[in-house]
């Protein structure tokens, strides 16, 4: 058990994240890209539980998963031109469905000249363009303060008058406000976790 805490305080160094006792959970970004989950015990029966998911497409742009077959080119033809007219995006699948391959691959058909706002839990979007600001949240200090959530992330975004705003997965409360923005004539897109797109 000291080398699995050892194995995974040396992963979790590079993101200044911890687990703990007074924070059993972490979800963390590995330099290559991947990424980490942790729960230690007394949450786990007995065993720490590591999570790696690493990401098995590599694509940057909608033509390179045309190339790759995930999508045909009438299909990226289409969310190109969704993305180029700021419609709003909901990526919608499984875990590992590809869900943050796909928004990755929309961020690059942003039109140059956009601000874009990205806010994740970890920095996983990769958006190639000149005007980007991309925040994650925080998890709470040692004496229980400082915590930055999600919801807290979308709200400020929208104060940085970006021109698109990504979140890059909506899982609680923080739907709530990604909504209200987007009626309300600011684009964006988001993956969320669900069976289909209904």
């Amino acid at each position: 058990s000291a080398q699995v805490r050892d194995l995974v305080e040396r992963m979790l160094k590079p993101s200044n994240r911890r687990v703990d006792l007074s924070s059993p959970f972490v979800d963390a970004t590995l330099p290559d890209g991947s990424r980490v989950h942790v729960v230690i015990p007394d949450i786990t029966r007995q065993h720490w539980a590591v999570n790696i998911r690493k990401f098995v497409v590599r694509a940057e742009r909608l033509d390179q998963l045309v190339g790759l077959g995930t999508l045909t080119a009438q299909a990226a033809a289409f969310l190109d031109a969704a993305v180029a007219s700021g419609l709003n995006i909901i990526v919608a699948g499984g875990t590992q469905a590809g869900k943050t391959t796909l928004l990755n691959c929309l961020a690059a058909a942003i039109p140059s000249d956009e601000r874009v706002v990205t806010v994740e839990e970890v920095f996983e979007l990769r958006i190639p363009l000149p005007d980007v600001v991309s925040m994650q949240t925080r998890q709470p200090s040692l004496e229980g303060t400082g915590e930055i959530r999600l919801r807290r992330l979308v709200k400020e975004a929208l104060r940085m008058r970006p021109s698109r705003i990504i979140v890059g997965e909506i899982r609680q409360e923080e739907c709530l406000d990604l909504l209200i923005a987007l009626n309300s004539g600011l684009p964006g897109m988001c993956s969320l976790h669900a069976n289909s797109a209904r």
